[in-house]
């Protein structure tokens, strides 16, 4: 994935800097562009220094004598006006830290007066000689800048001449800082050599900076130090400098850089062994993390490359196929681009853009998602899905389309498909998010939010998009605890038996309820065997009863009579919930609790039968025609089944679950007949 998120940075950069003549070779005209002309890269490799919109320039005047003048920062050249790259700002390290370079932000207010202080002016003195003295390649630059700031006298914008020392300044920066007086902004403030060029048109200043401020401190710690003549773990150019912070430091917090165990022998000096990157990478990665996915829309609330996926928020990395060309990715970036920026402020957010897109992109050789967090860094990646091939996804769009047509009495009859919940199949996968939230609002919060349900759907996700078969388990064990909430729901609400019978449509429109969400989750079951994640049953329960022969076949799961069994019993155990409740009794303390919380097995479903009988008779509910011959069929089912009936706590609560659903379409109320 960091290929491709390295690939995505380089495509952003070609984008920005060569408009439409893109270079055939991109990968070569990066590291010409960083060797000759590092100044064009500069801007992008730094934080946005603000709106400034002018700058006071220290150049050399006479003899002994600098002049200050000041200047329009323009965004194009401009004879009156100074253009923005030739100001390259590094911000301090601290708040008391020498500047990093001869661009200085001078801030003013009423209260402090002027800034940076004396202090830090002298301090930054001293670094400019350290530098100076230190026999770098960029030792003769501040050479020069320090010799222009021990000149003694400064001759301002109206003429007047100023001797520093004379007038008790520690130093000319400090003068110069304190001499232009009150400004409504920051401006900044820059010295131009004694060849007359400002910082950014001296090229090794610009490595200076790339090189010992950028990697320097952005990609180096004092516990792991740069390697030299070691290769590149991501682009495998040898004999080149890497950095074991490289990662971290361009804001990609994806593989714990940080934590000592990380790296070889739990030693962090060794950290170049494990995973590091030469600067070019490293450059490249925070392009991309810092531009490529910069929020953009009408609101500017919308990050480039994320989406929803499984109801959570992920980041989608694209990877290329080989020799794709550079203008066929741009495009991709440009699409992606136009799409967001094209939103309305009303218009809904499509969570399936995204994928709908790439699915048809045939230069795109997978995908890989990651469910992290996106703001300062890339972090707490919590999971993701590697090899998700474009051909799959078409596979399972038109998969997504054909289902829109299945019909079977089971399924739910009331679509949602609204802003507020859409359980309707989607690539993005993000009904799983509904389908398994659990009601009870801030109670259920915590049981809502736990790692287990999370890792649940990145696992149904992981195989819908891979077609791999998965066993059940972790899925029906999800079910129950979702179960068992809207069950402690329907137990504490006055007329709780309503949601488990009936699916909700009000005046503000169709919502969820305990009998939708079940005709729900059995879609979905019938859903997954479909797209190859379940085993689909190989025979299929035939009821005796003609009129109940549209409520199984292969969209019902039902291949036993114990599951049958289970089935129609909840049928009659709903009619039973809805008589009860129209008669007023509190069926929260009395009907409700015969499922003692579905903790049930099929073993204990005799003794529920009998229960549900004994109120048939008390309430003369068998004085419905429908009703006797739903008895009669049960009663088959039970004689040949005795005692033995083989289904655990999942499989006797869906079913159950499942009849309750249905009472009201197979044995209606007299009253909607």
């Amino acid at each position: 994935m960091l290929v491709g998120m390295r690939t995505l940075g380089l495509d952003y950069l070609v984008q920005e800097l060569c408009n439409t003549n893109i270079p055939v070779d991109p990968e070569n005209w990066y590291l010409s562009l960083r060797n000759n002309e590092p100044h064009k890269l500069f801007s992008l490799l730094v934080e946005d220094s603000g709106r400034i919109e002018k700058v006071y320039v220290i150049e050399k005047d006479a003899e002994d004598v600098v002049s200050v003048s000041v200047q329009d920062v323009t965004v194009s050249n401009s004879a009156s006006g100074c253009t923005a790259d030739k100001l390259p700002f590094i911000k301090p390290s601290g708040s008391q830290s020498a500047q990093v370079g001869p661009v200085i932000k001078r801030s003013y207010s009423k209260d402090k007066g002027a800034g940076p202080s004396e202090k830090i002016l002298e301090t930054t003195i001293n670094y400019f000689k350290e530098i100076a003295d230190s026999k770098k390649p960029w030792s003769r630059y501040f050479q020069d800048i320090i010799m222009l700031l021990e000149y003694k006298e400064i001759k301002f914008l109206d003429g007047t001449k100023v001797d520093w020392a004379e007038n008790k300044y520690k130093n000319l920066l400090a003068c110069v800082v304190d001499k232009i007086g009150p400004q409504s902004g920051t401006v900044f403030l820059t010295i131009k050599t004694p060849d007359g060029k400002y910082p950014g048109e001296q090229l090794v200043y610009i490595k200076y900076l790339l090189k010992e401020k950028l990697a320097g401190e952005r990609y180096v710690t004092s516990s792991s130090p740069a390697k030299e003549n070691q290769m590149c773990y991501l682009c495998n150019t040898s004999n080149v400098l890497v950095f074991p912070n490289g990662l971290k430091g361009a804001g990609i917090n994806i593989k714990n850089p940080d934590r000592a165990g990380a790296f070889p022998g739990i030693d962090v000096k060794q950290a170049w062994k494990g995973y590091s990157l030469c600067g070019a990478c490293a450059d490249l990665l925070y392009i991309y993390k810092n531009h490529v996915l910069k929020k953009r829309g009408p609101q500017k609330d919308k990050i480039p490359y994320t989406a929803k996926i499984a109801g959570e928020n992920a980041l989608v990395v694209p990877i290329f196929l080989p020799g794709t060309l550079p203008e066929t990715r741009i495009e991709v970036l440009e699409q992606v681009t136009r799409y967001i920026q094209s939103m309305g402020d009303n218009v809904t957010f499509d969570e399936d853009w995204l994928l709908d897109m790439l699915k048809e992109e045939k230069s795109i050789l997978n995908l890989s998602i990651l469910w992290v967090d996106i703001g300062q860094n890339i972090e707490n990646v919590v999971g993701t899905i590697e090899h998700v091939l474009p051909s799959r996804l078409r596979e399972l769009s038109e998969i997504n389309t054909e289902s829109l047509f299945w019909k079977h009495a089971l399924f739910p009859a009331i679509q949602l498909d609204n802003s507020k919940i859409n359980l309707t199949p989607k690539l993005s996968l993000q009904a799983l998010k509904p389908l398994f939230k659990r009601p009870g609002g801030k109670r259920a919060k915590s049981v809502n939010a736990s790692q287990r349900l999370f890792q649940l759907k990145r696992l149904l996700a992981e195989n819908v998009y891979h077609g791999n078969l998965m066993e059940k388990d972790r899925f029906w064990g999800e079910f129950l605890l979702t179960a068992r909430w809207y069950w402690l729901e329907a137990i504490e609400k006055t007329d709780g038996q309503y949601g488990l019978l009936y699916e909700g449509l009000g005046k503000k429109g169709p919502y969820l309820t305990a009998a939708g969400w079940i005709k729900y989750v059995n879609w979905w079951l019938y859903y997954f065997k479909k797209v190859g994640i379940f085993r689909m049953e190989t025979s299929y329960f035939e009821p005796t009863m003609l009129e109940l022969r549209p409520y199984f076949g292969p969209e019902s799961g039902i291949d036993s009579p114990d599951k049958a069994y289970a089935f129609l019993l909840g049928v009659l155990y709903g009619k039973v919930l809805q008589v009860q409740g129209a008669k007023g009794v509190n069926v929260g303390a009395n009907a409700l609790t015969w499922l003692k919380r579905l903790t049930l097995k099929g073993r204990d479903l005799p003794e529920l039968y009998n229960k549900i009988r004994d109120k048939s008779f008390a309430y003369d509910i068998e004085g419905n025609e429908k009703v006797r011959k739903l008895v009669a069929e049960i009663g088959r089912l039970g004689i040949n089944l005795g005692d033995n009936i083989c289904l655990d706590e999942v499989q006797t609560s869906y079913y159950l679950l499942l009849g309750q659903s249905m009472t009201e379409t197979i044995i209606p109320s007299i009253k909607n007949k």
